[in-house]
């Protein structure tokens, strides 16, 4: 494709555009400063909240058309998930920076040029454009990880990161190098992923899909990629562990379902390949499960456990996608994926808000002892925990029990039984881990409590996600029935 051949829509990157503008804006008012520049995080939130009414009221989400020759998709409904991802980070920053006085402002600023990468990312069309837009967002991740610099849990977390990361990348550029060099006269046009279903015959193409396969894998913590998370997890400052629990997740497994979405398994030739393929996920999906709430069970420290159930929750995820591939029923794949990401979004926002109540500025106060008699504390935090735990489990009426209910009729509909009963089994045993935290929280005994300092400012957000969390699920199927 020549570059005189390609159309530069901007209006199409609008949100994105007032992101990196917001970003550079932020950078220049906090080094006009002297110490911690408190406008310039309020400056930044306006940047986020601006991005996200241009990305709602200005983009075809659902127009099916493309940009810069075919390298961009239309907005999706992601670019609205991750700003809203992007503003909660940015509220939970407010109260975690201040205990210690960490320069917010520059921490904004990073999170907005991650967001707008992530939009990139999960609009592409093209495995380099694709490519770049990770690795941009990947570079934002490391800093984020790294923010605490007094911090050697901080530190050793964005080193962590950085390895998992950069295998991961060169898994992506390894396995493009292996689809551009498959041999075909249209070696080029491959990497677009409308082309796909034509490599499919060819063995040096599933090479390099298989390895990029793998390496989005290793972003949303699957199996065997996923030892990297829990210790992430704990060590990255509290706004960050949330940012990377939900938004890099959802990222990562809204792109796999995508580039999937491109293949057409229904051609000639082409079942034995679906049939590999679902195997595959479905195999990848249950030891996903198993590891991530066997892994949970042993935990004691909040964030770990938190990263041990996002294990779990990747895996429960790729059941919808393997069974996507299996039925190719594409509208309710993305009903059900969205839905799911939404509640998980609420559930564990609303967690990494109690959490960020609970730490001191050292980071310390993440095990189920600092919990202890936390109902006689606050009410708010306590009914937040409750909630939003019960939801991670799936008990009904949460939003998390109605997401889990999707996932099980496209398994249903898939006629992948085993891994419907994998996945209840999991739901099952995630209850002792999630329910401990619980029982430590509502434990009435004085003395050995760790002190709170409630932010009133943030019980309208942790009103807001609990009451999401309650009755998105029940608002939604009765919308549908409707």
């Amino acid at each position: 494709m020549e570059l005189q051949n390609i159309s530069f829509d901007w209006n199409s990157v609008a949100a994105e555009a007032v992101l990196f503008l917001f970003a550079v804006l932020t950078i220049v008012l906090s080094a006009f400063s002297r110490g911690e520049n408190k406008a310039a995080p309020v400056f930044a939130m306006c940047g986020i909240m601006a991005a996200l009414l241009v990305e709602i009221f200005c983009s075809t989400v659902g127009s099916g058309e493309t940009y810069f020759g075919g390298m961009l998709s239309g907005a999706s409904s992601f670019g609205v998930f991750v700003l809203v991802c992007a503003l909660l980070t940015g509220l939970m920053g407010f109260g975690y920076f201040a205990k210690g006085g960490k320069r917010g402002g520059e921490f904004m600023a990073v999170l907005m040029v991650c967001t707008a990468a992530m939009m990139l990312f999960v609009r592409a069309n093209n495995l380099m454009f694709a490519f770049i837009a990770l690795e941009c967002a990947t570079v934002c991740l490391y800093v984020m990880a790294a923010w605490s610099r007094g911090s050697a849990a901080s530190l050793e977390a964005a080193v962590k990161y950085l390895v998992a990361g950069g295998v991961s990348g060169c898994l992506f550029l390894l396995g493009i190098a292996f689809v551009y060099g498959a041999g075909l006269a249209t070696a080029r046009e491959l990497l677009f992923f409308e082309n796909f279903t034509s490599g499919m015959g060819n063995g040096l193409f599933m090479s390099g899909f298989v390895l990029i396969v793998a390496a989005v894998l290793f972003k949303i913590a699957a199996f065997p990629f996923q030892f990297w998370s829990p210790d992430v997890y704990q060590g990255a400052p509290t706004p960050v562990s949330a940012f990377f629990a939900v938004a890099s997740k959802a990222a990562g497994i809204v792109f796999l379902g995508k580039i999937f979405t491109f293949i057409d398994f229904s051609g000639g030739g082409m079942f034995d390949i679906a049939d590999k393929a679902v195997f595959t996920i479905s195999v990848i999906s249950a030891l996903t499960i198993i590891v991530g709430n066997l892994g949970g069970i042993t935990q004691v420290n909040v964030k770990r456990l938190i990263g041990f159930s996002g294990i779990a929750n990747a895996g429960y995820l790729l059941v919808a996608v393997a069974a996507l591939i299996k039925t190719g029923l594409i509208p309710f794949f993305e009903l059900t994926l969205y839905f799911y990401l939404a509640a998980y979004m609420f559930a564990n926002y609303g967690l990494f808000f109690v959490v960020n109540q609970f730490q001191g500025e050292d980071d310390s106060g993440q095990t189920f002892a600092d919990y202890r008699g936390m109902v006689r504390k606050s009410s708010l935090l306590e009914s937040s925990l409750v909630i939003n735990l019960a939801s991670l489990a799936g008990i009904p009426p949460t939003a998390g029990f109605f997401g889990k209910l999707l996932i099980l009729i496209m398994a249903w509909y898939a006629q992948l039984y085993w891994l419907m009963a994998i996945m209840i089994f999991g739901s099952v045993v995630s209850i002792y881990y999630y329910f401990g935290w619980m029982r430590a929280s509502l434990d009435f005994a004085d003395g050995g409590e760790r002190p709170l300092r409630e932010n009133g400012a943030l019980a309208p957000t942790l009103y807001a996600l609990s009451a999401s969390t309650l009755f998105f699920g029940v608002i939604v199927f009765f919308v549908v029935e409707l």
